[in-house]
């Protein structure tokens, strides 16, 4: 179906277009497998999403180990151990985020099966410290890319009114068509209308 709506874009056939949006935005606001999101589930993912900050996560869970990083930097590099892995399993990284976002963590590109943690790397600069805050930062990011990949936006009022005006509209030209395509039929037949 969807393949279908997506060849309909090369057309210039409207409807097709709005039909698309629609099943792309009733796509995005379910979960994992197609599942409904309860909406006190979105609801605390929200208000969880609104206080979270790089600190939400706490150090303490996170074991970085350090190793000898590649690439430029000279003999600074070949000597010490600057490049920072840092592990966070995934049994105590779910305590802090909601469980909505819980089946998301296992899908993440810095997910690692043998471990069951998320392991993140950095080498980019010549400090352990800051290829040890780098890592965190990577997996702020990346907890909210899971967050904005699973939870569908909030709608503001301007916004439904926009869209129930735009779907009046839309209604309105369709039954417009169909009366013109109504008309034009009968006239071929010769019936309808009696003098």
């Amino acid at each position: 179906m969807v393949l279908g709506m997506l060849r309909s874009l090369s057309t210039p056939n409207t409807q097709a277009r709005l039909r698309l949006v629609q099943c792309i935005r009733a796509y995005t606001s379910r979960g994992p497998y197609g599942q409904e999101h309860d909406a006190q589930e979105v609801v605390a993912a929200r208000t969880w999403y609104s206080s979270f900050n790089k600190n939400s996560i706490s150090r303490k869970i996170a074991k970085t180990t350090y190793s000898n990083a590649s690439g430029p930097g000279g003999q600074k590099t070949n000597k010490t151990s600057s490049k920072a892995t840092t592990k966070w399993p995934v049994d105590a990284l779910i305590s802090y985020i909601p469980k909505i976002l819980h089946p998301q963590i296992k899908m993440s590109r810095y997910y690692t099966a043998s471990s069951n943690a998320i392991t993140i790397q950095c080498d980019t600069s010549r400090s352990q410290s800051e290829n040890t805050d780098i890592t965190h930062d990577r997996l702020f990011e990346e907890l909210g890319d899971i967050y904005r990949a699973t939870i569908p936006g909030e709608t503001s009022p301007e916004q439904s009114e926009k869209v129930r005006k735009l779907q009046a509209a839309d209604n309105a030209a369709r039954l417009k068509m169909k009366k013109l395509r109504s008309d034009k039929k009968r006239s071929r037949s010769g019936g309808g209308r009696f003098e």
